[in-house]
């Protein structure tokens, strides 16, 4: 038997033949999109973006080179279509479908779905904004039931339309696959709009309006003129049919299991219905079989069913399948009806509904609790009933104007998806807004247009008071979150490369400002336009895992904490003053005994400007003592904030202050919730470690 260590090295060398071999397969040539491809954000400096999770065959009529799906992370919605290749290596041609019946029937289904899904995020903000009975009442028969009103209407209208429609062959089985879809969505519409109207919000109402508006979104793939959005596409050539066969893939959110046809002679699409088909996955292969005269199909990735730590695909079911085009028909054990998706709320922390259906909380319970907390003391948060899924490597966001904290971000040991995981400290619970989405190449723009934070997300995203929007700077471009509608809006270009590992935000007065390797600049989300702030003096870059950024609303100046290099603390703090952009280093006394002491020799990241004791409070920890800044007096000094908890003072705190309670929330990443009340009249301030 080989040592361990033989193992081990054989394995380094062949992860090493691997990656040269990788590097030497020649790159995928981009097709000539309409839409910017932006820059990708890269360790070292700006890269670009590569098409990735695409499948490729060839044409057998053509010998074109058809690339179908994947994605390309530089792009608005990451999905640049589906294309063909000339022979001659240069010449493009977008394999683009149409129908004069399906096309428009397609867009009221979206717009009927863009309604609902509306009218379920309003609701949902009501239902966790937990108001005293009337208030709630009025709130919910407000516009949460107009939305579901106008998203019933549409609905109906669309039932009628498709009841009217005319077609023939493939386009007939569409509006007939469209209809069951549709009437569901009908009905859970008029079930939560009742309920609204009524004054009622619940989590069976907030389902029902779930329900719908997945329903509807299903039916807008059943009357698609072209395969939609996807990365790892099954795709094979029938040579005889002179036919493409495109099978599944992953949308990042749910995986697919429709079939489609590409008539290589007519340059035509057609969605296929068969009696039964493999259930949803993604990356198998669809080779031809010349004997048993049929595409083949067996293994795969599909779904994970679990939360597993930078991992959201595991094995399809074993068994092989295949596929007769001229029968239309799928062969094989154990399949399911098309069109029948695998969504990643199999995983109960990737279910809105889930948190929607454990107890809501009581306000005025959790106000009773929270005035109880000793002072200048970490406590633990009582587990809420529904928890989130793992976050870490990260930051987590106040918003003082919803009352909300989020928490979005990946890492090592965390959750890899791109979920906004909400947390409401009026009644100790968690929310989720959307599904989380999961690619296949883990970074930039999924389909849905939100950005990743597969990995560290650190000090990358922060609320801004001035459009009351959450912006998050991911690789792909900056992404603009509404809380109001429980989805990222818009997403955009960035004119610096987000540092994976340095890049630091802040909101302040003035909007979302970032400090990163040579960029110092603002957001304006209202003009979507980023401009560098004015600076009079020197400020320092950002360092890995070394770096802390705060906004002091007293002064109205911005504090930056950085090490010398990667965990080479430098004991200095610098400031930079909004008013007159003059930045200056303050050499604070106490910077060899405390602002270089062992709390500090291995990583900084989260501080908090608390206002009642004019501190700028960090998450480091030297002889059990939280260290913090002592703005009026330029000093590093030991505060008597007691409380040591497992993984206290690393990388997995985020602290954030609400100013109306008078409390620093930490959500750390092992799911825990500790919370501190600030006395300033007992706050000791110590300059001996």
């Amino acid at each position: 038997m080989k040592s361990s260590a033989a193992v081990l090295a054989l394995a380094c060398l062949a992860c090493v033949a691997l990656a040269e071999a990788a590097e030497k397969a020649p790159a995928i040539p981009l097709p000539p999109l309409k839409a910017e491809i932006r820059h990708r954000d890269g360790e070292y400096g700006p890269t670009k973006w590569t098409w990735d999770s695409v499948a490729s065959v060839q044409d057998p009529v053509t010998g074109e080179t058809l690339y179908i799906g994947g994605r390309i992370g530089g792009l608005e919605t990451g999905h640049p279509g589906h294309w063909a290749l000339g022979t001659d290596g240069k010449t493009w041609r977008e394999l683009k479908g149409a129908s004069a019946v399906l096309d428009p029937l397609r867009k009221q289904a979206l717009d009927a779905r863009a309604l609902a899904k509306l009218a379920e995020a309003k609701a949902r903000c009501v239902f966790y904004d937990a108001l005293d009975a009337s208030k709630e009442a009025e709130a919910i028969k407000g516009e949460p039931a107009a939305l579901a009103a106008d998203a019933s209407k549409k609905t109906d209208a669309l039932a009628s339309a498709l009841n009217a429609a005319k077609a023939a062959g493939w386009e007939s089985e569409g509006l007939a696959r469209a209809k069951p879809l549709v009437a569901k969505a009908a009905a859970g519409l008029k079930a939560a709009q009742a309920g609204f109207a009524q004054g009622r919000v619940d989590a069976e109402l907030l389902k029902h309006a779930f329900t719908a508006q997945w329903a509807l979104d299903e039916a807008a793939d059943a009357l698609a003129s072209s395969p939609g959005p996807r990365e790892g596409a099954c795709v094979g050539v029938d040579p005889e049919a002179r036919c493409v066969v495109v099978f599944g893939g992953s949308h990042g959110d749910y995986a697919l299991n429709d079939t489609w046809i590409y008539d290589c002679a007519a340059k035509s699409w057609r969605q296929v219905w068969p009696a039964t088909a493999p259930s949803a996955r993604f990356t198998a292969p669809l080779a031809w079989n010349a004997e048993k005269k049929a595409l083949t199909l067996s293994g795969g990735q599909t779904i994970l069913n679990k939360m597993v730590y930078q991992k959201g695909e595991m094995p399809a079911p074993a068994g092989e399948w295949s596929f007769v085009v001229k029968e239309n028909a799928w062969k094989g054990e154990g399949g399911t009806a098309p069109g029948t998706r695998i969504y990643r709320t199999i995983v109960p922390a990737y279910d809105p509904c889930v948190f929607d259906a454990a107890p809501r909380g009581d306000r005025r319970a959790t106000d009773a609790w929270l005035a109880k907390l000793p002072a200048n003391t970490w406590t633990v948060v009582p587990n809420p009933p529904a928890m989130a899924a793992e976050r870490d490597w990260g930051t987590s966001v106040f918003d003082p104007d919803r009352d909300r904290i989020y928490f979005w971000t990946g890492g090592h040991c965390a959750d890899p998806s791109n979920g906004m995981s909400t947390y409401h400290p009026g009644i100790n619970r968690w929310s989720l807004s959307y599904v989380p989405e999961i690619m296949l190449a883990r970074k930039g723009m999924s389909f849905n247009g939100r950005p990743d934070c597969a990995n560290h997300t650190y000090l990358h995203y922060n609320y801004d008071p001035v459009s009351k929007r959450l912006i998050c700077t991911a690789e792909g471009g900056t992404g603009i979150y509404n809380p109001d509608t429980g989805d990222f809006e818009a997403n955009i270009p960035h004119p610096f490369n987000r540092q994976v590992y340095e890049t630091c935000s802040v909101g302040t007065p003035k909007g979302f400002v970032v400090w990163g390797r040579g960029y110092f600049g603002v957001l304006d989300v209202k003009a979507r336009a980023w401009s560098k702030l004015p600076v009079k003096g020197k400020l320092p870059g950002p360092t890995c895992d070394g770096s802390a950024f705060a906004y002091d609303s007293k002064r109205d100046v911005l504090w930056l904490t950085t090490f010398l290099g990667y965990q080479k603390p430098s004991g200095n703090i610098w400031m930079y003053d909004m008013k007159s952009g003059e930045a200056k280093a303050m050499d604070p006394a106490n910077a060899e005994s405390i602002g270089k002491a062992k709390g500090f020799n291995n990583t900084i990241r989260e501080s908090v400007y608390l206002p009642e004791a004019d501190i700028v409070l960090y998450n480091n920890v030297i002889n059990g003592k939280n260290v913090a800044y002592d703005c009026a007096k330029n000093r590093w000094v030991l505060t008597n904030i007691q409380g040591k908890y497992e993984r206290q003072g690393g990388h997995s705190d985020t602290l954030r202050y609400d100013a109306k309670r008078g409390i620093v929330w930490n959500l750390n990443a092992y799911k825990s919730i500790i919370a501190l009340k600030i006395d300033a009249k007992t706050l000791v301030l110590s300059e001996q470690p």
